[in-house]
């Protein structure tokens, strides 16, 4: 992921406090409100607050007016541009005809990095494995490819994004060895072994990996988590007074744009893989055949043909990157230090497998 500073925002508290809200939304009703609809009151949920920190959060702000409720969300951070990636990401999708399945943003507020986007009638994917019911997850599949294919065809935008280059890429790696190295010292060696191998694949073999004139957009956090489920809007619901989705066009919904950039699409692919691989693991091991069916369901409807082997090695090379970062980041944020390190195991097991087959393919 790539993280671009910005100037630190004062005063960042004031999104949750009623009064000020309140006003903001009163000015701006042009935005967020109907013809004729007045606003009467406001309601503040905290959504997330990574940390306690109220630095990077999420929100929902429910308006009560005098046509019923509705719900805005929003995002912040204090430091860094994601609610702006987002916001930029959205808006160019959706000029391309991919705003169907594009998280519905409603405006972005400078002054606080703030992005406002409407309430999305439905639950992620993710929170439905526990369910077990998978057809769905496999109805869905050659749709969410196809859709992805489309958002990784379209030209760069030169100065709308960051680009991932080597040095990037140098600068995330460093950031994951600390991690393992400070949370989960016992795992370094083994953690830092595979690494190391990993890039010194990427290093020999540069012939099958892209220059800076092939990148593409990337979403850079494609996994079922990030991708919801439409249901139909019921006229209880909060938001129901301004329907927004086609549950025939918008089956699912993409969010979380936020740390995209330009760089290698098939690192969205990659992760989305490793990603299914890890959750049905977790979630539901007795249906691993249903994980990879969606995986061929998956990669045969984004080619539409047989990878290249350039295709291959990368496909390979971003799974392997990103079952080492998931390790990374769960050692840290794994509250349980059981599950940690049994999670741990899996996930470096599972790397060194595909690493040996990655090593094969390149000799």
């Amino acid at each position: 992921m790539i993280f671009v500073r910005i100037k630190k925002v004062k005063n960042i508290k004031r999104i949750l406090n009623k009064e000020y809200m309140f006003l903001f939304f009163k000015k701006r009703n042009k935005k967020f409100l109907l013809k004729n609809e007045q606003l009467i009151d406001l309601k503040i949920h905290l959504v997330r607050n990574f940390r306690n920190k109220f630095t990077n959060m999420s929100l929902n702000y429910e308006l009560i007016t005098n046509k019923g409720n509705k719900c805005i969300r929003a995002r912040i951070h204090k430091y860094q541009n994601l609610p702006e990636r987002e916001w930029k990401i959205a808006n160019v999708l959706k000029k391309q005809g991919l705003g169907e399945n594009v998280i519905p943003v409603m405006e972005y507020f400078r002054p606080l990095n703030m992005l406002f986007y409407s309430e999305i009638p439905g639950n992620s994917f993710e929170e439905l494995f526990p369910k077990k019911k998978f057809n769905s997850f496999i109805k869905a599949t050659p749709l969410i490819a196809q859709w992805l294919k489309k958002a990784h065809s379209l030209k760069q935008k030169p100065g709308l994004l960051p680009i991932k280059d080597l040095s990037q890429e140098k600068k995330e790696r460093r950031h994951w060895f600390f991690l393992v190295k400070k949370c989960t010292p016992q795992f370094y060696p083994i953690f830092s072994k595979l690494l190391k191998e990993l890039w010194r694949f990427r290093l020999k073999n540069s012939n099958y990996f892209l220059n800076r004139s092939q990148f593409r957009l990337v979403h850079s956090d494609f996994h079922w988590g990030n991708i919801i489920k439409i249901h139909p809007v019921k006229s209880a619901e909060c938001g129901a007074a301004k329907p927004q989705f086609n549950r025939v066009k918008n089956q699912f919904v993409v969010i979380d744009f936020c740390y995209g950039f330009y760089g290698d699409p098939l690192e969205d692919i990659g992760g989305f893989l490793a990603q299914n691989d890890s959750m049905f693991r977790y979630h539901a091991v007795e249906f691993l055949p249903v994980a990879d069916k969606i995986r061929k369901s998956f990669l045969k409807n984004y080619f539409q043909n047989i990878p290249s082997q350039s295709e291959k090695a990368r496909l390979l090379y971003f799974e392997i990157q990103k079952k080492l970062e998931m390790a990374a980041i769960l050692s840290f944020l794994e509250p349980d230090e059981e599950g940690k390190v049994i999670g741990i195991e899996k996930l470096l097991k599972e790397a060194q497998h595909k690493l040996n087959i990655l090593i094969h393919l390149g000799t």
